[in-house]
């Protein structure tokens, strides 16, 4: 049978519509491969801190997350902590070969306090800079989780100190010629005022003193806590701390005080930030309160720094708190004790050494002595006196007083 010229045209158009049909069928089937489901997670890497980073892994298409999703431990630190902590976590990841993945989150301490009661954070693991912030957290988790313990500094498999660190003043080693009897006796803090008000007189003229924001730093924090102390010591009043808050003659003399005062924005910075800007510039401050870690890494590459230490002082910690929370598994749990064992081994504390951290539990090989000893003639010294900081409730309260009526006074 002849097929005519109409017939062939019909033909040629239904070969060539079922080709069109066919061919969008295979496309639509591949991008439909190529779509994840909308509840897939999605891989993110921020770099915050050293050691850092922060992910949700899953295979694309699947909405069931992997294992390192699973097993990933977030660890808050404050900013003066990453240097050994990033070490630390680098080499027990690497070590752990993806079965547990310690995350850090530089975090200021009380930041990290108020987004881990609002919910905003959920760590496993909490380094603040003191003791002090653990313990509030725990007091102010309690009432609204069926007095659930969050954080017990009385349990060494929940909380650990491994590292301490003195708080102490930082100058030169001329001005410490005059500054160490008057700070490094025992009345510091009314040595201070009295230099601050011309009662004594220093032999370069004006004096110029900082400490970091007791609001965002926990060494302005254990300053502002000292000099509640040694106030409520002299004047009979340290069962009620919590009335300095309010005491008009407390506030009279902490004004006295800090006529001197520094408030600038590297105090504002924080710890780091006070400490850099002074090792930058030491005619910035004459004298600035800091970490002993910070100061004796500083004064092995300065031979022109100088510590003195008030007596008594506060101590900065390198604790680690575990949180009893609902957001932990068993596994991050059983990978964060992992890792509080790891970070008590010998290498890890040797670790902190290089950093000029003073390890909690020392011993004959392994102390920072040698490091103190051959840095003494620049003030650092084996022994020390501390004490604790005043309850948390009225070391607050002063604190946003004091930023009110005295630091916001200052321009900068």
């Amino acid at each position: 049978m002849r097929i005519t010229l109409l017939g062939k045209l019909v033909i040629f158009i239904l070969v060539a519509g079922f080709s069109v049909g066919g061919y969008k069928w295979w496309r639509q089937q591949q991008n439909t491969r190529q779509v994840p489901p909308l509840n897939s997670n999605s891989a993110t890497n921020d770099g915050r801190g050293t050691g850092t980073t922060t992910a949700n892994a899953a295979d694309s298409g699947d909405s069931t997350p992997s294992n390192a999703s699973a097993n990933q431990i977030e660890f808050v630190i404050t900013a003066a902590k990453k240097d050994w902590v990033g070490e630390q976590v680098d080499r027990f990841n690497a070590q752990n070969g993806g079965k547990w993945k310690i995350v850090t989150k530089p975090i200021p301490s009380r930041e990290a306090m108020h987004a881990i009661l609002d919910g905003k954070e959920q760590p496993v693991l909490w380094s603040p800079g003191s003791p002090i912030w653990p313990q509030r957290l725990s007091e102010a988790y309690a009432p609204g989780h069926d007095n659930q313990t969050i954080v017990d500094l009385a349990d060494p498999t929940g909380y650990r100190v491994f590292l301490r660190s003195p708080l102490v003043f930082l100058t030169t080693r001329k001005k410490a010629q005059f500054l160490r009897p008057l700070l490094g006796g025992t009345k510091p803090w009314q040595s201070l005022r009295e230099i601050s008000l011309g009662k004594i007189k220093t032999p370069w003229g004006g004096f110029r003193f900082s400490h970091a924001d007791p609001i965002t730093s926990s060494s302005g924090m254990m300053t502002l806590g000292l000099i509640m102390y040694d106030y409520a010591q002299r004047t009979g009043q340290s069962g009620t701390m919590s009335r300095l808050a309010t005491s008009k003659e407390f506030f009279a003399y902490l004004k006295e005080m800090d006529k001197s005062l520094v408030y600038d924005k590297p105090a504002v910075g924080g710890t780091t930030k006070l400490t850099n800007a002074f090792l930058e510039d030491t005619s910035r401050y004459d004298v600035i309160t800091a970490y002993e870690s910070a100061a004796l890494e500083a004064a092995s590459k300065d031979s022109d720094l100088a510590v003195i230490y008030p007596n008594p002082t506060s101590v900065s910690e390198h604790a680690l708190s575990l949180l009893s929370a609902s957001w932990v598994s068993q596994d991050q749990r059983a990978g964060a004790l992992e890792f509080m064992k790891f970070l008590g081994g010998r290498e890890s504390l040797q670790a902190g050494l290089k950093y000029k951290f003073r390890p909690a539990q020392a011993s004959s090989t392994l102390s920072l002595n040698s490091e103190l000893e051959k840095f003494s003639v620049q003030g650092f010294q084996q022994n020390y006196t501390s004490t604790d900081l005043p309850p948390y409730e009225a070391l607050n309260a002063v604190a946003f007083r004091w930023k009110k009526e005295i630091a916001n006074a200052r321009q900068f």
